[in-house]
């Protein structure tokens, strides 16, 4: 220790060590003040806790007891070691260190709770990131380790560290996929493109935001499965954000009916669906176009709008069997045809004087060009209203029903 620095009275009493019992007397009597005063400086923090409606303080509180501790017995260290003239110059310059890094920490977790918990969390609710706010938390302790280590070796290491010029390239190197991982997560936040309980799809995985860190994103997908991507990967991709720019989604089902369905029909179809289905938002109003007209069926598009995007595949199934029984009730049908185009029947089935495929009687037949099988025609569905006649027991030989029964069955060749 440099002597000069100190005041005259002090660097005397160093050069000039006091014996072991007077050391050891002085140190417990630190010890038992300094014990004193954390008592009496924690009792009156708690008690101006308690008059407050934040939990902050308590926690903070809670943080600081065992720092204080150990800072008061480090001092009552600190002054038998000085008191006995510095016997022990390694020990002494130890315990110097402890008592700075414990009064540093002490400082940040304060200024921590204060500024960043308090002022911007409560006061101001801003919700820093937690990638900035460990990042500005690792700054500070390494500015103040930097500080106290050249305060008290009296070595100044910031020009050491700035001047290897072989040890920055290793690190660079090495911590190469890190550092562009802790890149890509500033960006994101800089950005705010999602955060934590957002549902986002991203690289073919869609999930719900769990935890944003320096080197990767969590993301809970509906199975309940834990995915983690790299940041820098997620800066790569393309991110569609289900609860942007709010919570309210838009989802759209696709729904195929017979090609002679009336267009009018399906649409009070959709209309009663959604109506049945209550999470549904009326606001904005659901909608239905006509997206396709094929050969076999007709192809029509529901787009409804949802407040919470997790419950979606549920409501995408309540409303497909909504409009499932509000098709049955105009008597719209949904065309099986478009489901299984491959499906090959006989054609005398309906129509017995229609040429026959071979294939159909015999698969081992040979192809014939001219002849191509048909396909099932879509099933009507029946209407929700009894029939005529049915009152009376009589079926009626218009309806769909009946005319299903008078199929003919194939012909022996």
């Amino acid at each position: 220790m440099n002597l000069d620095r100190l005041p005259a009275p002090w660097a005397d009493l160093l050069r000039h060590p006091t014996s072991l019992p007077v050391a050891l007397g002085a140190a417990i009597a630190v010890l038992a003040l300094g014990f004193f005063a954390y008592r009496l400086l924690f009792a009156l923090l708690s008690r101006a806790a308690r008059a407050t409606q934040t939990s902050l303080d308590d926690l903070l509180i809670r943080r600081m007891r065992l720092p204080a501790r150990l800072l008061v017995a480090l001092l009552a260290l600190h002054t038998f070691i000085a008191l006995r003239g510095g016997e022990l110059p390694t020990l002494h310059k130890g315990v110097l260190l402890l008592e700075l890094a414990l009064a540093s920490y002490l400082a940040i977790e304060i200024a921590e709770t204060m500024v960043i918990d308090y002022w911007l969390a409560e006061r101001r609710k801003v919700q820093l990131p937690a990638l900035v706010r460990h990042l500005l938390l690792a700054i500070l302790y390494l500015v103040a380790g930097l500080s106290i280590v050249g305060a008290v070796t009296g070595v100044d290491l910031v020009p050491l560290l700035a001047t290897s010029t072989v040890i920055t390239v290793v690190l660079g190197l090495a911590l190469q996929d890190t550092l562009g991982n802790l890149f890509a997560g500033l960006a994101l936040h800089s950005e705010r493109s999602f955060g934590v309980g957002d549902w986002i799809l991203v690289d073919g995985i869609e999930g719900q935001v769990v935890y944003v860190g320096w080197r990767s994103t969590r993301l809970r997908t509906f199975s309940g499965d834990i995915v983690i991507l790299p940041n820098s990967i997620i800066a790569k991709a393309r991110v569609q954000n289900f609860c942007a720019p709010d919570r309210t989604c838009a989802r759209n089902i696709e729904m195929l009916v017979a090609l002679d369905a009336a267009p009018e029909a399906v649409e009070r179809a959709a209309q009663r669906a959604c109506a049945q289905v209550p999470d549904i938002l009326r606001e904005p109003p659901p909608r239905l176009w006509l997206a396709a007209v094929t050969p076999l069926f007709q192809r029509y598009v529901i787009k409804f709008w949802i407040a919470d995007f997790e419950r979606h595949d549920l409501l995408e199934s309540e409303l497909m069997r909504a409009f499932f029984r509000a098709c049955r009730d105009e008597g719209v049908a949904l065309s099986p045809a478009a489901a299984q185009p491959g499906l090959a029947v006989d054609p005398r089935v309906l129509d017995p004087r229609a040429p026959v495929d071979p294939r159909v009687l015999d698969p081992r037949a040979p192809v014939d060009p001219t002849v191509a099988p048909v396909v099932l025609p879509a099933i009507v569905a029946v209407p929700a209203a009894p029939a005529p006649g049915a009152a009376s027991g009589k079926p009626d030989a218009g309806s769909p029903r009946q005319q299903g029964r008078s199929a003919e069955p194939l012909p022996e060749r």
